[in-house]
C-alpha cells in the first residue's frame, strides 16, 4: 500500500522542488531521468504519446528512485484521474482549471470521503491489490495524493481568487504558453503583460500557503528567475529538449570542425 509521498513531504516543509516535463512515451528513458535526482517528474499524457495502461510503468521506474510520478491528464476528467491515481500515480495535474466549480471537481476526482467523491477500491496498484488495510487505505491516499491544477486563461485569472478557496489543491501551476496566447502575445512568454499576471497570481498563491509553478526554466539562470520571484515549483525543462540540446551543440561543433 502507498506510504509517503516524497514530493508532497518536501512541499509541506516549504522546500523548493525541481522536476521536468515527461513527453517521450518510454519508460525507460523515465527511469534515467529519475536517475538524476529530479524531485519530480510531470507525464504528459494531453501533449505527449502516452496509454493510460502504461501508467503503472512510469510509476515504477519513478519509484525506484524517490521521484514523484505526475500525471497531467489531457483534461479535468474523473474517470482518467481515476485511473491514474488508482494505478499508482503520486499526483494529478489538471489543465483549463478556469473557476472554483472546475478546481472542485478535480479534488471530488482525486480524495475519498469525506475530502472528495474518488470512486473506492483497494483491489488496486494504489491499494495494495487486497483489501487487508480498507480500513485505513481512503485517509492515507488522501494523505499521499498530490493536486495540482493549471491556470492558463485569462478566466482563471480573474477568478484565482475563488480557486484558492478549494482546499486540498498543493500546487497552481501557471501556464505560461497558453496564458500568452490568452492574452494576445502567442509564444511571447516573457512579455509584460504575461509576466505581470502571472506574478500578480503567484502572489496569491504564496499567500494562500500553497505551492506556485509555471515557466519552463532552461538554465540555472532562469530556475534562479524563478525561485527569487517567489515559486518553489520549479520546471526545468522537457525531456525532449534537453536530449535535442545535448546532441544539437555537438552536431554544430562537428559541422563547423568539418569546414576547417
Amino acid at each position: 500500500m502507498i506510504e509517503n509521498n516524497n514530493l508532497k513531504v518536501k512541499i509541506k516543509q516549504g522546500i523548493p522542488v525541481l522536476g521536468t516535463w515527461n513527453t517521450i512515451g518510454s519508460p525507460m528513458f523515465s527511469e534515467v531521468l529519475s536517475y538524476s535526482g529530479l524531485d519530480f517528474l510531470i507525464v504528459d499524457f494531453e501533449h505527449g504519446p502516452f496509454q493510460i495502461d502504461q501508467v503503472q510503468d512510469y510509476v515504477n521506474r519513478c519509484e525506484n528512485n524517490s521521484c514523484t510520478p505526475i500525471f497531467r491528464i489531457p483534461s479535468n476528467s474523473d474517470w482518467m484521474a481515476l485511473q491514474v491515481l488508482d494505478q499508482g500515480g503520486h499526483g494529478v495535474m489538471a489543465p483549463h482549471i478556469d473557476d472554483k466549480d472546475s478546481a472542485q471537481l478535480l479534488v471530488d476526482s482525486t480524495k475519498y470521503h469525506p475530502k472528495g467523491k474518488r470512486g473506492f477500491t483497494p483491489f488496486t496498484k494504489a491499494g495494495g491489490f487486497t483489501n487487508l488495510h480498507g480500513d485505513v487505505y481512503a485517509e492515507k491516499a488522501n494523505e499521499f495524493t498530490l493536486v495540482s491544477i493549471i491556470v492558463e486563461s485569462k478566466e482563471a485569472l480573474d477568478n484565482l481568487d475563488e480557486i484558492l478557496e478549494v482546499d486540498e489543491i498543493d500546487v497552481v501551476y501557471f501556464g505560461a504558453y497558453d496564458l500568452s496566447q490568452a492574452l494576445g502575445v502567442p509564444g511571447e512568454t516573457r512579455h509584460t503583460s504575461v509576466l505581470r499576471e502571472i506574478e500578480h497570481g503567484l502572489r496569491k498563491v504564496n499567500d494562500n500557503g500553497k505551492y506556485a509553478g509555471g515557466f519552463v526554466a532552461q538554465s540555472k539562470d532562469d530556475i534562479k528567475w524563478l525561485l527569487d520571484m517567489g515559486m518553489r515549483f520549479i520546471t526545468y525543462e522537457v525531456d525532449s529538449s534537453i536530449v535535442y540540446k545535448a546532441v544539437n551543440e555537438v552536431t554544430d561543433w562537428f559541422g563547423k570542425e568539418l569546414k576547417q
